[in-house]
């Protein structure tokens, strides 16, 4: 008997396994199957991993390209009313900590993207900002919302070396989180460039923008893999005092 898989594993959906089975049974390969559903190939790849929950768009494709077949219409079904879990909205999210509201907003944004960065290999994010711990705080923040989407994460520290098992997480991951590779160690470096050859994303943080970077190599990969996001802290204006200070109370009341 196959034993079950852990409770944090994700299960593929029944309706990608079955209807991958029975694409088989027609002579279709993945790439067939993604060509008739008019998408990549990779998008089943990740929904056949559990990687990714099928999204309302995909379901569509799914069923006006099979809606005469009963046994696919049936699947479509259970999925909607056994197998789908509403995944929070990133919206929903808790606003990150001590940063303005446009930082918030590009950070949710990479995060209701995601999916699509993941499968078409797009970019990271490079944060940067002189605030030490709340770069440290928005990463750590960053590694919660991923969790709360259900998507797994590495956090690292690129100043402290990677041991092999942590290394291989980091290169299994969907998403890298690095903190602090102004401290870049070559074991953390090493990391980078086998995710880059993999082409996966990796969020960075550091005190110093990518330009700084030593390594050409390293510099190239960062500037080209990542956007650059400034993380500063959010201050309300103070209340402007008059040059010569308060008013005083008589001439409050002319």
């Amino acid at each position: 008997m196959r034993p079950s898989p852990p409770d944090d594993v994700q299960r593929p959906p029944r309706l990608i396994t079955e209807l991958l089975a029975l694409a088989k049974d027609w002579g279709w390969n993945v790439q067939d199957l993604a060509r008739e559903l008019g998408v990549h190939r990779t998008t089943i790849v990740h929904q056949r991993s559990g990687r990714h929950a099928l999204k309302t768009a995909m379901l569509a494709r799914i069923a006006r390209r099979f809606r005469n077949d009963r046994t696919i219409r049936d699947l479509v079904w259970h999925y909607l009313a056994v197998e789908y879990e509403e995944r929070p909205a990133a919206d929903a999210l808790p606003t990150p900590p001590r940063v303005p509201d446009p930082v918030a907003s590009s950070l949710r944004a990479y995060l209701a993207g995601f999916s699509d960065v993941s499968v078409h290999g797009g970019r990271g994010l490079y944060l940067v900002g002189s605030d030490a711990p709340l770069l440290s705080a928005t990463l750590r923040w960053l590694q919660a919302a991923f969790t709360q989407q259900r998507i797994e994460t590495c956090l690292l520290r690129a100043d402290r070396p990677v041991s092999p098992s942590e290394a291989r997480a980091a290169l299994a991951a969907p998403i890298l989180l690095l903190e602090r590779v102004d401290f870049l160690r070559d074991s953390a470096a090493d990391v980078l460039r086998r995710r880059a050859d993999l082409v996966r994303p990796v969020i960075v943080s550091s005190m110093q923008p990518p330009t700084t970077i030593a390594d050409p190599y390293l510099r190239r990969i960062l500037t080209s893999t990542t956007r650059l996001l400034e993380v500063a802290s959010f201050d309300p204006a103070p209340i402007p005092t008059p040059p010569h200070g308060p008013l005083p109370a008589e001439s409050k009341q002319q």
